[in-house]
């Protein structure tokens, strides 16, 4: 198990530019800042592993926006408890069919909500996965 904490602007580097293993757009250091800074949002981070999370309020949902690096299940545990912390009843994500973090978010109760055709742009496919917390 990985320690997971609150981004604080130095952890911003190591996930500045990088793939985001979900599938979706990467984020620069400085939309990360401003992430970080919205009280509707949470950064998380775990070692060189960082998770985004936008929260719509009480009785909404939470949306992971991007992932990148490995510790999915300790990213996603914290994530779910910062969700639950903002009184948001599920959390959702779009991921590409090929992404390799699928197994982990289907192992932690992920399940598909649908299918985006061409979510991703240039053809690609996405899958609405959500949890009800």
């Amino acid at each position: 198990m990985v320690k997971v904490k609150e981004a604080k602007k130095g952890d911003l580097l190591g996930m500045d530019g990088r793939p985001n293993v979900l599938g979706g757009p990467s984020f620069s250091y400085s939309a990360l800042e401003m992430f970080m800074m919205a009280p509707d949002f949470a950064v998380l981070v775990a070692g060189d592993s960082g998770i985004v999370v936008y929260h719509e309020g009480k009785g909404g949902k939470s949306r992971v926006l991007l992932m990148v690096g490995g510790s999915a299940t300790d990213l996603l545990r914290s994530a779910e408890g910062s969700a639950r912390g903002a009184g948001t009843v599920k959390i959702t994500l779009e991921v590409s069919p090929e992404s390799p973090v699928l197994p982990d978010l289907e192992s932690a109760g992920y399940r598909k909500a649908g299918d985006v055709a061409n979510y991703f742009a240039k053809g690609r496919p996405a899958l609405f996965l959500e949890k009800i917390l």
